[in-house]
This record gives structure tokens, sequence and C-alpha cells, in this order.
């Protein structure tokens, strides 16, 4: 009996000392001004720091982590948050995971764009070791070095500063970009750059944390480039392309870039430093920059994760750093040949694989370097880098082969004789061809087509592009084409001469759910009028639009469940609940563009 109550006891002790991998408590929450301030988590009147504190350990900490969502805001905004146990340093593995809300976008104007791309928001990682034994976190943060730190356009010790808005001053509007304020919350900064948080039509609440108190806040830490491009050019269709690695809110959260080594830690001057394991977490928006109706960049979390009480080892490889070609520029004759060797680094880079493209594929074709010359032209050939998305770049410039003049014993033609220019025969196409000649996609997807017109010499080798069915799929005067919706289009190439054609069949299916996405968390995707949810089956779902009108709610009752919706334009928010779980989306309209 003595035994077995011994034993028991042992259990129970053990138990209590069990190490969680989620998140333990927060210890600090202050966004910077944004659209999301005071809605993720909700300020209620009256909540001070520690409540605040509260609702975000009830969103990303302990069983329920990665059930909500909560936003840092604009540049600057942090949380801090720990561990109940000393998370590892384990030599050449990754440590930890941040778990956000990045996602990519199923569609983008430009083709050759990564894919790597949607809604990436980079939040920079900090860490500390509790070293005075306290169980606070006031002892020395150490930022991880991800791979944008040592570059010339990442800014260090960046000083922002925001001024607390006047909520009953005259706004100026910009109906245009649906902003109902663009001098809302004025910045400046160390750098000698200002600017303004403007508020938008989507989101009526203040932007300023009403549970802070002062005029301003300062936030200062390394300042990240710019990564969202308006791929649109006028303003509508932003994209915010993944950096490589070593960022929150940055990769997928089924990518193990997502994931973070400790072995990163550096110093406040750069060096390295050698950390046995470390208590807590601060990660703060890396990025100062606004998107017009897309609001400012503001990293989101949803939890974090020490991956070895998961149980997973998981190994961090060598990233790709660079790559160079063997040649820069190159000329050739039409049908000429040449080989590009592209060298990637460092030399022990874990996946040196290499995509090849050209810019003109009528012009000169490339195929695992190999340049093949097709008609007089100038074509740009790019080998970038699988891990990464590196870029080196070869122009080729391709010449009509010159023929030699026959000489002929005729008389000379004396000066008093006129002489009449013949006009140069006219070449007429004799074929034109496409590739690929069918191909499947889904909605939002595109793809390039390649119109071949045969021979090079044509003297017109301009090409027009059309859809037998635009509601299904588009196509651009250059071949771009874009999926609209499922069902099965004819895109046709027709020559100048109106006689060659050449066709693709399109066929656009329904999205499958799998693409990009985790196969256990629960995910919402959004595109093409349809609303794909995954894993989230027992769970009531609402949908807001971001002045806190809800616009539908509805039950999900299978594993893959798709239906169709309506969104307003910009970004909405998906709620799902499931007893005491949630677990809140953000959804973008991807069609303004």
């Amino acid at each position: 009996m003595k035994k077995l109550l011994l034993l028991m006891v042992l259990c129970l002790t053990m138990q209590a000392h069990a190490q969680s991998p989620y998140i333990h408590k927060v210890y600090d929450f202050r966004p910077a001004p944004g659209q999301f301030t005071n809605d993720l988590p909700e300020y209620e009147s009256g909540d001070t720091q520690a409540d605040m504190n509260r609702k975000v350990e009830e969103y990303i900490a302990g069983e329920n982590h990665n059930m909500g969502m909560i936003s840092l805001g604009g540049y600057g905004g942090y949380v801090v948050f720990g561990f109940d146990h000393l998370v590892e340093n384990r030599p050449g593995q990754y440590d930890f995971k941040i778990l956000a809300n990045a996602f990519y976008a199923d569609a983008n104007p430009n083709g050759d764009a990564s894919k790597e791309g949607g809604s990436c928001e980079p939040g920079i990682v900090m860490v500390s070791y509790d070293a005075n034994g306290n169980g606070e976190p006031d002892d020395e943060w150490y930022e991880l070095a991800g791979s944008e730190y040592r570059k010339p356009e990442t800014i260090r010790n960046y000083r922002i500063t925001y001024q607390k808005p006047d909520e009953a001053k005259e706004h100026i509007p910009d109906r245009v970009n649906h902003l109902t304020d663009i001098t809302y919350v004025r910045w400046t900064s160390n750098q000698g750059d200002e600017g303004y948080v403007a508020r938008n039509e989507y989101h009526n609440q203040s932007y300023w944390p009403q549970w802070i108190a002062g005029e301003t806040m300062v936030f200062e830490g390394t300042k990240l480039a710019d990564n969202y491009i308006d791929e649109s050019g006028k303003g509508t269709y932003f994209v915010g392309y993944a950096y490589h690695w070593g960022y929150a809110d940055n990769r997928l959260n089924s990518d193990d870039r997502s994931n973070f080594n400790i072995e990163w830690a550096i110093d406040a001057i750069g060096n390295k430093v050698q950390l046995s394991g470390i208590h807590f977490v601060k990660v703060y928006t890396g990025v100062n920059q606004y998107c017009g109706w897309l609001g400012e960049i503001s990293t989101e979390i949803t939890g974090a994760e020490d991956l070895h009480v998961l149980g997973q080892h998981i190994p961090q490889p060598v990233f790709t750093e660079s790559i160079a070609l063997s040649r820069n520029a190159v000329t050739l004759t039409e049908g000429e040949t040449t080989t590009l060797a592209a060298t990637v680094f460092p030399e022990n880079a874990a996946n040196k694989a290499v995509t090849w493209k050209s810019s003109a594929p009528a012009v000169a074709t490339v195929s695992g370097g190999t340049v093949t010359a097709l008609a007089e032209g100038t074509a740009t050939v790019r080998a970038i880098t699988n891990d990464g998305y590196y870029i080196a770049a070869c122009t080729v410039t391709i010449t009509t082969p010159k023929l030699e003049e026959p000489v002929t014993p005729d008389e000379p033609v004396t000066p008093d004789e006129p002489v009449t220019p013949e006009e140069p025969a006219t070449i007429p196409v004799q074929s034109i061809s496409l590739s690929p000649s069918s191909l499947s996609l889904e909605p939002g997807q595109t793809q390039i087509l390649a119109a071949v017109v045969l021979p090079v010499n044509a003297t017109d080798k301009s090409v027009r592009w059309t859809s037998s069915d635009p509601a299904v799929a588009e196509v651009t005067v250059n071949g771009l084409l874009f999926a609209v919706a499922p069902g099965t289009a004819i895109i046709t190439a027709t020559a100048a001469d109106r006689t060659h054609t050449a066709s693709c069949e399109v066929t656009i299916s329904r999205p499958t759910g799998t693409v990009k996405l985790s196969a256990a968390l629960p995910q919402a995707r959004y595109t093409a009028g349809q609303l794909l949810l995954t894993n989230l089956q027992g769970y009531t779902c609402t949908l807001f639009a971001l002045n806190g009108k809800a616009l539908q709610t509805f039950s999900v009752t299978t594993a893959q469940e798709q239906r169709p919706v309506s969104l307003p334009s910009g970004i909405s928010i998906l709620t799902a609940r499931n007893g005491a779980k949630q677990v809140t989306f953000k959804l973008m309209d991807f069609k303004l563009f």
C-alpha cells in the first residue's frame, strides 16, 4: 500500500512539473497604431494593460494556441511571451516555431514573380535567457538574425514616434483608395522620414491602443525593407513577398521556415552569442510600409511551440544565399545555341536547384541552361534559385545572319539614270503554334502562353489573343492567362494574316483545398467567390466586415467544405467557434486588380 501511495505521489509530482510545449504567459502587449488595433484582441472600455495581456494570453497561449489571432499594428508594435521552461538550443536544429497568419496569393498579375507572395507581414524575433532567475523578461534581449539582417537595405537602430490622433479633427479622405482619413496617425523617425497611418473605410474603431496613456508611442529596433509591391500598378493589388527565412508571419505555418534556431542570436552590435536556451520571446512588426486600401503592414501571431518538447527534431538546412551566371550578356544569330552555367552559393547549400526562364520565348528559349536563338530581338534569360528566389540574369541579343550581296558584271548605273529602290519582299506567316496546347488550373491561378510564329523572319509576327469564354479564363494581349471560374475555355492565338491560328484548351477546376495548406491545422481560403474551409468540422463560422457587421453565419459539417460567398472589397474577418475553441482568419478579396 505504501509503495502504491509513493508511486501515486511520484506520478502527480511529475505531472505537476511536466513541460508545456506552448506559450505559458504573456508579459506585455503593446501594438503600434493600426487597423486591427483594439480589435485583435478586442479592447473594452476600462481595460488595463493587465486585461489586454490576459486577452492576448487567452488567444495564443496554452493548449488553445492557434485558436485566436493578435495583431501587432504598424512598425515596432510588439508582444512578449514566455514558456514554463528553458527552450533548449540544440546545435543544427530548429528549436521553436511561431504560428502566424501568412498565406500566399492564388493569383498575381506579375506572372514572373515569386509564388511565395500574398500576405506576408514579417515580424522580427528576439529572445532572452532568464539570467537573474526571477521569472521576468528583464534580462538582455538578442535578435535572431534572419536572411535580411546584413543586407544594405536593412536599417538598425531605427526609431519611430507615433503621435496620438485627434479623433475629432477634420478627416481628409481618399475615396478612390477607400481611405476615410489619410492624415490620421502621424509618425516621424530618426532617419528623417515621416508619414501617416491612414484610416480606411473597413475599420472604424480607434487605431490608437486605448489602454496606453500618453500622447506619443516610441518603438526602436531593426527595420526591414518594404516587402509589398503594387503589382497592379494602380494601387489595387498589393502582394507581400516572403523574406527567405528568419521572421514571424512570413511563411506558412506548415513551412519549416516558420521555425527558429536559437543559434541565430546576435547581440546589439551584431556579434553572435552562445545561449544554452531561452525563456522569453519578443516579436515586433519589422516593416514600416503602408499599402493603400490594404493598410499598414502588421505582424499577426496565433501561437508558439517548443519543437523539442513536441518531439520534433528538425535539422536546419544550409540556406541558399546567392546565384551567379557564367555570362551576363551574349549575342547569337538565329538558330545558334549556347550554354550558360549557374553557380549557387554557398557551395554546401542544401537546395541548389535552379529554374530557368526567358522573358521572350519567341526570341530565345532556355532549357537547363541551354539557350536557343529563334528570332531577331532581345531576351533576358534568368536563372532563379528554388530556395530563396535569388536571380541571376543574362541579356541575350539575337541577330539575323547577313546575306552576302552577289557581285554582277552588269555595267554600273550612270549618275544621270534615276535609281528606284526595290520594295522589300513580304515574307508571309507559314504556321503558328502554342505552348502549352492544353492545361488545367484552379480559379485564381495564372499561366504564360507562348506563341511561336514561323518562319522566324516573317514580316509580321504579331499575335492576337482571344478567349472563347472570358468568364472562365481571360487572356491579356501578351498571352498572360488568368483562371477565373470552373469550366472550360479555348484560348486562341491568331497570326497577323488572320489565317493561321493555334489554340490551347484550358480546364478550370474547383479548388481542391490542399494547396499550401497544413494537413492538420484549421484553414480558410477565399478565391474566385468560393470560401474553402479545411479541418473546421464542428465549428460555427461568422463572417464579419471590418466595420463589425456580421455578414453570414453557418455551421461546418465536413473536413473539406466549400461554399459560395461574396466578400466586400478589401479585408474581412472569419471567426470559427467550437465550444471553448476559437480560430480567427483574415480574408482578402483578390479580385480588385
